[in-house]
């Protein structure tokens, strides 16, 4: 993937995916700056010194770069002492999830990894799928079908569970007085693969950020996370950063070895009046080693990345700017072009929001806090939840403001 040359060739480097490939962490990739570093390296440490197979909540707004930064650990860990096991509840059915889906889905992934490293022993082999088998009502007919058609007996199951109502039923139901049973038959298969392969397993639940309902993610973490603790490897879990401005976060987290937190990188000061240099020439490295500066004008750059401040949203303006200019029959991409962008992406917002929502920016737009009054007040988390407000971290501490992208709309709805 070279760097791009003309505007078609750059609209293929702006994919707004993770990183993933060998490949694309070294074409693409860009080291965050000093003042807001990756925690990615203290957490490979702290998994490779630990004691004790830990639980980690790993926090960042969606679009932040999260993915990519897992990604990274999965290889920065050393494979010669650790199996990981990547996971993305996007295999599932998000919009109908919950944690008994999680935990068979779970215990899926790692049997489907288990069965790469070791030869398992029968009985326990055997245990666990009986036991699958009994919670999703699935014969051996079925198995033997989807096996003569290549799907492994895990994926088949994760198939099902991600697309079929009944079947989530089925292991809902049954798994209401027998949760308990599945984490110890989990915990015996960790312990039997981690004893043959000489190797801690290491479990990356990517997306658990993206549960569709605010409701439904407070439902996942604040009603089962004492569950979440309870298999005997190591686990991180990706934790929808909105939920910790509940009064609630704080009697979960402390049942964690530790809450990791991806900051957002700020533009500007929290008065608004400087210019955060090394954040700003992050975003533009982002553009640099995909394309060739001179396809961009010189202020169209700082538009966008004044106008944004989150990686994918900022990739997303950049791809589709680079088409519209394409389209025009120009040579590179101007003021106009991000504008246009700009202005499609805050009109969604606009009409999303309501005027109760409106109220609460311009009070977080002047105090540069984002607090909801009580419990029973959730206006703030769903602005956090939506991406409408933002927290940063920098050296004058916590703050939040409203996304970058809504600033010109702030003395509209002042004037309202």
């Amino acid at each position: 993937m070279p760097k791009a040359r003309n505007l078609i060739e750059a609209y293929n480097n702006f994919v707004v995916e993770p990183l993933k490939t060998v490949e694309e962490f070294e074409d693409f990739y860009v080291k965050r700056p000093a003042g807001a570093p990756s925690p990615i390296e203290e957490l490979r440490d702290r998994i490779e010194h630990a004691a004790n197979a830990e639980k980690y909540l790993f926090l960042g707004f969606r679009g932040s770069g999260k993915s990519t930064e897992l990604n990274r650990l999965s290889r920065l860990i050393d494979e010669d002492k650790f199996i990981i096991v990547r996971y993305s509840i996007n295999e599932l059915n998000v919009s109908d999830f919950e944690f008994r889906d999680f935990f068979a889905s779970m215990a899926l992934k790692i049997y489907d990894t288990a069965g790469k490293e070791v030869k398992l022993e029968k009985d326990i082999e055997d245990d666990f799928k009986e036991f699958v088998m009994k919670i999703t009502k699935v014969s051996e007919e079925d198995i033997a079908s989807y096996s003569k058609a290549g799907i492994s007996f895990s994926n088949f199951i994760v198939l099902k569970l991600g697309t079929e109502a009944k079947t989530r039923d089925y292991v809902r139901k049954e798994l209401e007085t027998k949760i308990s049973d599945l984490i110890q038959k989990l915990n015996w298969l960790i312990r039997e693969v981690e004893s043959k392969a000489c190797k801690r397993i290491v479990v990356v639940v990517d997306d658990l950020d993206k549960l569709t309902r605010g409701q439904q993610a407070e439902d996942f973490f604040y009603k089962n996370y004492r569950l979440l603790i309870q298999p005997n490897c190591f686990v991180i879990y990706t934790f929808p950063i909105p939920l910790a401005f509940n009064p609630y976060y704080e009697n979960v987290r402390h049942d964690f070895d530790d809450d990791v937190i991806l900051p957002q990188l700020p533009l500007k000061s929290k008065d608004g009046k400087k210019i955060n240099e090394e954040n700003f020439n992050f975003y533009k490295q982002l553009v640099e080693c995909r394309m060739d500066l001179s396809l961009i004008e010189e202020d169209a750059l700082k538009e966008a990345i004044f106008s944004t401040g989150k990686t994918s949203e900022f990739i997303s303006v950049m791809r589709d700017a680079t088409i519209k200019a394409h389209r025009k029959e120009k040579e590179k991409i101007t003021k106009e072009e991000i504008n246009e962008v700009l202005e499609k992406l805050r009109r969604t917002f606009d009409r999303t929001l309501t005027e109760a929502h409106k109220k609460r920016l311009l009070e977080i737009s002047h105090k540069k806090e984002a607090r909801d009054e009580n419990i029973d007040d959730s206006i703030t988390r769903e602005l956090l939840f939506s991406l409408t407000a933002v927290e940063y971290e920098d050296k004058e501490g916590r703050w939040c403001d409203i996304n970058l992208l809504l600033q010109p709309l702030v003395e509209k709805w002042k004037k309202k």
